[in-house]
């Protein structure tokens, strides 16, 4: 059985990306995701708001 062009081109995107993050830390891959997210946000004017997660963990620890 074979992939079909679109999996195959799907197969090669990701690992493509594999190779790009792969000796990247924990960090740097948030940093870049980050990175990358904020210039599709900016091209496509999309505005969305933030949630600092470690200020909603804080928070339903204190009310616990």
């Amino acid at each position: 059985m074979t992939e079909s062009k679109t999996m195959q081109e799907l197969h090669k995107i990701r690992e493509k990306i594999y190779e790009e993050e792969k000796n990247l830390s924990i960090e740097e891959r948030i940093k870049k995701t980050r990175e990358e997210s904020e210039k599709i946000l900016q091209e496509y004017n999309i505005k969305l708001r933030r949630v600092n997660s470690k200020n909603k963990l804080s928070s339903a620890k204190k009310s616990a």
